[in-house]
């Protein structure tokens, strides 16, 4: 619930933070949780292994974006089943949709944005780990978008002006906020609406919105299809290389199936490396964004860590207490399942 927001340049200057809502947010509105290519076997279904594995059978819920390509990957090319185990892939519209499916065993891990997923954890609606991060979002694949002529090149033409930002302290918001703060324009001057990313172009297109904050795919077909184009990084400064998502599994799940665990880490390792490989990563997005190959090819790709890195999590709780209106503290130490080795 990635998960977690300059000039009007060309499009390459901007070339690729569901911020996820955001920025995490989805990329491709599908309700639901319909099987993506999975193996057989369900969460209910996962005995033990050979090998030692508290469970084989696994189910793991994704979102239709780039942060759940590396678990495409893992079922492509074999990483799971190297590891021993069996897993079905299921989708979801957005990831604290699968927090209910999470605390009622039907999923075994999932997908989601930082900011819903560390809201969830403070609202003790959700007592979960995050065993690997997703994606991190650089200053070209979440950008602040408009019409070539909206006057907008920098963060003080933002006041007074109608944003989208997918929904309410979404991380969309929130990387707006602390982009107007580090220009020294007051955050609360834009009025910010939530309209979600796909339908972000057509409303600034038809003057419902002055701008909005865009992920991909619909960064690219904005483009293609509105002549939206970005006008503002947001991504950048103290929001630079922001995380977005993360893959989740409850604390109890993870107390009791650690070398379980472990094998899906080891598993997803290669699978980050992989989405890292625009080639690799082209394998799988057109499943995930609903584009084709060719348009798959010209999105603005994220970076995909290896390893959780509690530091750079941090960062995504200090920016809720910032620009969120988060009062608890949290430590983001806690709330993670330290990377195996490979």
């Amino acid at each position: 619930m990635s998960m977690n927001a300059g000039a009007a340049t060309t499009r390459r200057g901007f070339v690729r933070l569901a911020l996820g809502a955001a920025v995490a947010g989805p990329l491709a509105a599908s309700a639901g949780c319909s099987v993506l290519n999975g193996s057989s076997g369900s969460s209910s279904a996962g005995g033990g292994s050979a090998a030692g594995l508290e469970k084989s059978k696994l189910t793991i819920g994704i979102l239709h974006s780039q942060g759940s390509a590396p678990a495409k990957l893992a079922e492509k090319y074999g990483y799971f089943t190297q590891q021993g185990l069996q897993v079905t892939l299921k989708s979801f519209s957005a990831g604290p949709q699968a927090f209910t499916s999470l605390q009622n065993g039907e999923l075994d891990f999932a997908v989601t944005n930082y900011v819903s997923f560390f809201q969830a954890v403070v609202q003790n609606t959700l007592d979960a780990k995050i065993v690997v991060e997703g994606n991190t979002a650089n200053e070209n694949s979440v950008v602040l978008v408009a019409k070539p002529d909206s006057g907008i090149t920098g963060a003080k033409d933002l006041v007074g002006k109608k944003i989208g930002i997918q929904q309410a302290a979404s991380v969309a918001e929130l990387l707006v906020r602390a982009t107007l703060k580090d220009n020294d324009v007051d955050p609360n001057s834009p009025h910010y609406l939530p309209v979600k990313f796909p339908d972000i172009p057509a409303q600034i297109a038809g003057g419902q919105l002055d701008a909005g904050v865009e992920v991909e795919p619909y960064l690219t077909t904005a483009e293609q299809k509105q002549g939206v184009q970005p006008v503002l990084k947001i991504v950048t400064g103290s929001t630079a290389n922001m995380p977005q998502t993360g893959y989740i599994a409850l604390s109890k799940f993870v107390d009791a199936n650690p070398k379980t665990v472990a094998a899906f880490q080891r598993a997803m390792i290669p699978a980050q490396s992989d989405a890292s490989d625009r080639k690799k990563l082209a394998e799988v997005l057109p499943d995930l964004s609903g584009v084709d190959r060719v348009t798959a090819a010209l999105l603005n790709i994220d970076a995909y860590p290896t390893s959780v890195n509690t530091t750079q999590l941090q960062r995504v709780i200090t920016l809720m207490q910032s620009y969120g209106g988060l009062t608890a503290k949290l430590d983001a130490t806690k709330l993670v399942v330290p990377t195996p080795q490979a």
